[in-house]
């Protein structure tokens, strides 16, 4: 499992089912899942699985 946001320990599969759930931004992932709304190191790859998922 690669974790994604260390603050919060949450994993790449679990912003994925977010974004697949409909959380289309980072700032939903965040209200979804916690990510990146802790020390905000991990936003920009938030966004790079948003990204990912959303061209699928």
């Amino acid at each position: 499992m690669s974790v994604v946001c260390n603050c919060f320990g949450i994993s790449e599969e679990e912003i994925r089912e977010a974004v697949k759930n409909g959380a289309n931004t980072v700032e939903a992932v965040g209200e979804e899942t916690s990510a990146g709304t802790g020390c905000g190191g991990c936003q920009s790859r938030i966004q790079e699985i948003i990204d990912e998922e959303t061209k699928k």
